[in-house]
């Protein structure tokens, strides 16, 4: 049987979450939704209440005759997450409240190309601005999306030789220890992406391949994300190219990338795309059909699905489809994502409301 304190925490997330999902609700209808007895609800509530997580708003018409109830919703103080984004484009932020509702955005351009020092500064730029203009309630953690791998274990960015983005391999919990007292935590964005792309959708079998400035792979088998003994599943910019060492390589030697590293200039190809630059998308097709014929030879995921700002472009996924329909005899499905270029930032979001929830909740619980 598990311990006491144990069940009290799970009761007390489930009823949590079924309030922000319904936004405002009773303690009878909590039970009713549920499944848990009177009493059992409402000791959850009174301890949810206590501890700042959900405010009563007060005797109101339930909306049957002759009855009155006191509804509840997410506490006015009860806090707030940052989600922070990494990447070659720059820092994104935004701040949002435990619901996941966005607040306030905060952005960064990038430095140079490859100055580490630059993309910290805009890191902790990004931050400091959210800290100016904070919601209501205490900060309860900071989720990092890092576009590199990230070891499942240390939570530390790893550094893989010719990295797409080698500005990029920094420690953000270093960087921002004199800024935040709240949990810092650190994933890959392919990661985070596909996690996120999985609380919108219904596979619970799928392969999430990011293409963007470099080009990687998100695997959500059986319920579960594939992160690899080391955090390195996923990487198919390694993949051996047609005649180059790596498709990244193939990609950057066709005038796509940055000649400091195999990293495609997404603005440049975007407008490619948007102009029809038939070599453009050849060789973006061809790079992209043989990832995805890579992964569905090895795993056979129910989809495929392509996000990122260039795999968004509605002028791939057709050429895809077709190219991949001569390599692969599987049948997967191969569409966009749900959550477009904002997928690993939404998926930051989930990391640290999780995190936020889990932990205030255990905090408000008595031992």
């Amino acid at each position: 049987m598990l311990p006491q304190a144990v069940l009290r925490e799970a009761t007390d997330r489930k009823l949590f979450d079924e309030v922000v999902g319904r936004e405002r609700v009773t303690r009878a209808e909590l039970a009713t939704a549920t499944g848990f007895s009177k009493p059992t609800v409402s000791e959850s509530v009174r301890r949810l209440t206590e501890g700042g997580l959900l405010a009563a708003t007060g005797p109101q018409e339930t909306g049957r005759r002759g009855r009155v109830g006191t509804f509840y919703e997410l506490g006015t103080a009860a806090g707030w997450v940052l989600a922070v984004e990494v990447d070659q484009s720059g820092v994104q932020a935004w701040s949002a409240d435990l619901a996941g509702r966005v607040l306030h955005r905060h952005d960064r351009p990038p430095g140079g190309a490859g100055d580490t020092g630059a993309l910290a500064e805009a890191l902790r730029a990004t931050v400091s601005a959210a800290l100016r203009k904070p919601p209501a309630g205490p900060l309860r953690a900071v989720a990092v999306s890092m576009a590199n791998p990230v070891h499942p274990d240390t939570r530390e960015v790893i550094a893989l030789p010719r990295s797409p983005f080698p500005e990029g391999l920094l420690s953000p919990g270093d960087i921002l220890a004199d800024l935040v007292t709240a949990p810092v935590l650190v994933d890959n964005d392919v990661n985070l992406a596909a996690l996120a792309e999985q609380r919108f959708g219904d596979a619970t079998s799928f392969a999430y391949l990011y293409v963007g400035a470099g080009l990687g792979l998100g695997l959500y088998l059986g319920g579960t994300l594939v992160r690899g003994a080391h955090g390195l599943a996923g990487e198919v910019g390694y993949l051996p190219g047609a005649g180059w060492r790596t498709l990244a390589t193939e990609l950057a030697a066709a005038g796509l990338g940055r000649s400091d590293a195999p990293s495609n200039d997404v603005a440049a190809v975007l407008r490619a795309l948007d102009a029809g630059t038939p070599a453009v998308l050849m060789a973006l097709v061809a790079a992209v059909a043989r990832a995805v014929a890579s992964v569905t030879a090895v795993v056979d995921p129910e989809v495929v699905l392509l996000g990122g700002p260039l795999g968004t472009h509605p002028a791939l996924l057709d050429p895809v489809r077709a190219a991949v329909a001569t390599l692969s005899p599987s049948p997967t499905r191969l569409d966009h994502g749900t959550l477009g270029a904002l997928a690993p930032l939404h998926g930051a979001t989930h990391l640290a409301l999780d995190h936020a929830v889990a932990a205030a909740i255990k905090h408000d619980v008595p031992g």
